[in-house]
């Protein structure tokens, strides 16, 4: 009894010391936390870096939902191991379960180990203020210390990769109606770029199931989905970046012998043809109506162009290497390019020309930029740290 006291107590400093503003309600995540007298220490270091990186809300830790109200509450358990000298910290929310483990002994270090028991709360409070868009500039999505990165928004549901749960790269996606992270994982796989089907009923990626990349299909919101998986793409050669045509057709990327081609398929009917597009090599094909905007490498530059009826037509080729299409409208095109020595988010208009950069002040690589609702979502390349995703919102009025 004495021992659950004295934590409780902590508890109680810690929930004064977080309190953002008292004359105004603050939206809390409640943390119920399961320690042991062996993680007190592991536990007190990994607050003082939630207080590091807390810009928002709050967050309470304590030890029953009855001792605090807030507007969510998850669970962490964080246990110690003395035989093998491993610390282990898991989030449960719902169906959401991760776990990460560290030892001193390991490669893990342990500032990483300690993001890994504060992030969760962190992307809770981040996805509440992206579903009520109260923010200004660049909102921070994710915190987990791993690979957080692509990105394709539909309806409220925002896909992305991510390796947090055990270190494999997996489909996850942020509801922000329901304010939850959830994961798709396909066991025996490593997936990239998934796409959201026009009608939102199937997801579109690249993965490794089958050995080497190819393009796969699977429904969305069936519990059964990693049974219904169906591979689009065939030959020995790996096929990447896939994109929706329309309901019943995909494109894809193909290596080829010398190089590659890009393909459009019809899902129902295996209808295959292939797409007539310029330069060595292409990638990233972004459907707009019925055009393909498409990222073509010629010489030694990235630069977009676009296919309208089998014909080409540059959009924007420069000596900066634009690539990653996102046609938001007739008028506005967003891209990825490097004019001044960074890969940054850049808008053209496309009926005017000019072009304007999105990311000015971000002192990182930025890519893979996703639209929807108003909000700019891409991934962001800190230095020395894994990829985390960001959220911008844009007003198309002005550009």
């Amino acid at each position: 009894m004495k021992k659950v006291t004295i934590l409780f107590l902590s508890f109680l400093l810690f929930l004064t010391a977080f309190s953002i503003d008292a004359n105004e309600h603050t939206y809390t995540i409640g943390v119920i936390t399961f320690l042991s007298t062996e993680t007190q220490a592991v536990f007190e270091d990994a607050k003082k870096v939630l207080e590091e990186n807390l810009e928002y809300g709050n967050v309470l830790f304590i030890n029953a939902a009855t001792e605090a109200t807030c507007d969510e509450y998850v669970n962490l358990y964080l246990s110690y191991n003395a035989t093998d000298n491993v610390y282990k910290a898991t989030y449960e929310d719902g169906d959401y379960l991760v776990s990460s483990i560290y030892s001193p002994e390991g490669y893990k270090s342990y500032k990483t180990f300690l993001m890994e028991i504060i992030y969760y709360p962190l992307e809770k409070l981040a996805i509440h203020r992206l579903k009520t868009k109260d923010f200004s500039g660049y909102l921070r999505l994710t915190y987990y210390p791993g690979v957080d990165e692509y990105g394709d928004y539909s309806n409220g549901l925002f896909l992305f990769i991510t390796d947090r749960l055990a270190g494999n790269r997996n489909i996850a996606y942020i509801d922000i109606f329901s304010n939850k992270i959830k994961l798709l994982p396909v066991f025996g796989s490593s997936e990239y770029y998934p796409k959201f089907s026009p009608n939102s009923e199937s997801i579109l990626f690249q993965g490794s199931l089958h050995g080497f990349w190819n393009i796969y299909v699977m429904p969305f919101g069936d519990p059964n989905y990693s049974r219904k998986i169906k591979r689009i793409s065939k030959g020995n050669f790996p096929a990447y970046s896939p994109e929706w045509y329309d309901e019943n057709t995909v494109l894809y990327i193909q290596d080829t012998e010398t190089g590659n081609v890009m393909i459009k398929k019809n899902i129902k009917t295996g209808q295959i043809q292939k797409v007539n597009t310029v330069g060595a090599m292409v990638f990233t094909p972004k459907v707009f109506n019925t055009e393909i905007y498409y990222t073509s490498l010629q010489g030694a530059n990235f630069g977009i162009y676009k296919n309208v009826d089998g014909e080409n037509y540059k959009v924007e080729d420069t000596f900066y290497n634009e690539h990653d299409p996102v046609i938001i409208d007739a008028t506005h095109m967003i891209f990825t390019s490097n004019r001044d020595g960074l890969y940054r988010i850049w808008m053209k208009n496309l009926e005017t020309g000019s072009v304007t950069c999105l990311t000015p002040d971000l002192n990182y690589d930025v890519f893979y930029p996703a639209y929807g609702d108003g909000i700019l979502f891409f991934s962001v390349y800190e230095e020395g740290q894994e990829p985390d995703i960001y959220a911008l919102k844009l007003n198309l009025d002005d550009m």
